[in-house]
């Protein structure tokens, strides 16, 4: 049996592994980058946020105020916002980073910079709004900063402390995988595996048919 003439058969190199370099000091900026950028989302958060209101009774102290749902509704807004810039900010900055590492240490970064922006953005706030009702007079209108450690509850019910600190992350995580979905190419966009150059390969559809010719 002889094999008739054609061109020569070759292997296809389908990708291997490529040394890369991956500074670990490029993600610990990305991530502190992640966690400065929430500062800045509460101090816009603390810029817009309407006060927390209500009339003054008697013995009211400011530790009894209840938390208005807009002040919160707004920060879990600029939260899911935030999140998502710093998911994009990572995404491209951190490139040779994409991946399981690329993710885990920006998003706890995220849930540190979502603590960030509530403590920052409550004390711009308390710039706008600083009644003291201990000290108003009955049935007086105060206006206060909103509180977003919700220990206890606000005023549309029940809630954790920790309730808000989960916006960012959560945000961060979709539009991550969104990025990750629509990557074109198995490495991420990374560039750590070498691409297969189809066009320049021998093998013909004539070829794969003699192939599978018993």
């Amino acid at each position: 049996m002889t094999v008739p003439d054609g061109p020569q058969h070759q292997e296809l190199d389908t990708g291997s592994p490529r040394r890369l370099d991956r500074p670990l000091s490029r993600l610990i900026a990305v991530a502190l980058g992640v966690v400065a950028l929430g500062a800045v989302a509460g101090i816009i958060w603390g810029l817009l946020t309407p006060a927390s209101t209500g009339i003054v009774v008697e013995g009211l102290r400011r530790d009894d105020v209840s938390t208005d749902f807009g002040g919160v509704g707004a920060f879990a807004l600029v939260m899911f916002a935030y999140g998502g810039i710093a998911a994009l900010v990572v995404w491209f900055a951190a490139r040779a980073w994409r991946g399981v590492s690329g993710f885990v240490w920006p998003v706890l970064a995220s849930t540190a910079g979502g603590a960030l922006a509530a403590a920052v953005g409550m004390w711009v706030a308390g710039l706008r709004f600083h009644d003291d009702p201990a000290s108003m007079p009955v049935e007086a209108v105060y206006r206060v900063a909103p509180e977003l450690w919700l220990d206890g509850g606000t005023r549309s019910g029940p809630s954790d402390p920790w309730t808000l600190l989960i916006c960012a992350p959560f945000a961060f995580a979709v539009v991550y995988l969104v990025c990750v979905l629509s990557s074109r190419t198995a490495d991420l966009g990374v560039g750590d595996l070498d691409e297969v150059d189809w066009s320049s390969s021998d093998v013909t559809s004539a070829d794969a048919a003699s192939r599978t010719r018993p």
